[in-house]
């Protein structure tokens, strides 16, 4: 239909003001909840750090084999990793290297070693009782360098340094034991369940979490200064920068949890993930990219997620039968 004069110079005017106006801002979307369904993520780059693959440790190019069960990778240590296996009756951990055989380093049972941040040391729990052990050991040679007795509360020890070794038990608290000066000093009183001297990072809990306690995130020199507080979470990882992390239920057991999200060090979600049954090995890759190993009752893949874009970093494998 023909427009009048009138409308036409109407329909300019409106368009006039329109363009005077500011336009609303869009509405910025919010986190996203995922749940992740390994056999149908769009397949993206490996896994880029040290990782396990079936009974090999893969290293970009580097692909080793590892004797014995039940295996675990604390980490790499300059050419060579150290993991945790079982041969026979016994736990113990083991370098795997290049062109060399694989070395025990130690006996020890899981959960009661860490390796230092450089890969040069691990941390390991001798003797667990009222008063435990701790030995600082090679991680080449598995030869001793440091004893240090005394620790009580049945510890665990939750990180490492070139000199630092990070002790914790649920009635002591955290101590820093120097290992080199042999010199230990309180941290906090507070349950301390997880740390990162890298990123200067700590999580306690305020008291038994099955009775009201409650997560704090701070940093390990400041433990008194709260980043964070959850009632309801707990960390699982600090990101490498520490400005990250990866939380899940406080209460949450069996074979691993089903729901973590994804936060800034100051509790902002940026992202939930679910696992159609359960994830598995959870690391971070880098400081914004999580690394998910995702089960569902028949397949698994490794998921690389950040703020609620997920691709798999890893072929589709079986979903393992315990």
């Amino acid at each position: 239909m023909k427009k009048t004069l009138g409308a036409l110079c109407a329909t300019a005017l409106l368009g006039s003001l329109a363009a005077a106006v500011p336009s609303a801002p869009a509405t910025a979307a919010g986190p996203k909840d995922v749940t992740i369904r390994p056999a149908a993520l769009e397949r993206g780059p490996d896994v880029a750090i040290p990782h396990l693959e079936g009974r090999r440790v893969v290293d970009g190019d580097v692909s080793l084999r590892v004797r014995g069960k039940q295996r675990f990778l604390l980490g790499a240590s300059g050419d060579g990793y150290v993991v945790q296996v079982l041969r026979g009756d016994d736990y113990q951990l083991v370098r795997v290297e290049p062109g060399s055989p694989q070395r025990r380093l130690v006996k020890n049972s899981p959960g009661m070693s860490v390796l230092s941040d450089d890969g040069a040391t691990i941390a390991v729990i001798d003797q667990v009782s009222r008063r435990t052990t701790v030995d600082v050991r090679s991680a080449v040679d598995g030869s001793l360098l440091a004893r240090r007795g005394g620790f009580r509360g049945y510890p665990t020890v939750l990180a490492a340094d070139a000199d630092h070794v990070l002790v914790a038990s649920f009635e002591r608290g955290a101590r820093d034991w120097s290992w080199q000066a042999d010199t230990v000093s309180g941290v906090t009183r507070k349950s301390a369940y997880e740390a990162d001297l890298a990123s200067d990072r700590l999580a306690f809990f305020t008291g038994d979490p099955y009775d009201g306690g409650c997560s704090v995130v701070t940093t390990i020199s400041r433990p008194r200064t709260t980043l964070w507080r959850s009632c309801d979470e707990a960390v699982l990882e600090f990101s490498p920068d520490g400005q990250r992390v990866v939380t899940t239920y406080a209460l949450a057991d069996g074979l691993g949890p089903s729901r973590v999200w994804e936060r800034t060090v100051e509790g902002r979600k940026l992202a939930s993930y679910r696992a159609p049954m359960y994830f598995g090995q959870i690391a971070w890759e880098s400081p914004t990219d999580l690394l998910l190993d995702t089960y569902s009752r028949k397949k698994g893949a490794t998921a690389r997620c950040s703020e609620g874009v997920c691709e798999r970093a890893s072929s589709v494998r079986p979903t393992p039968s315990y």
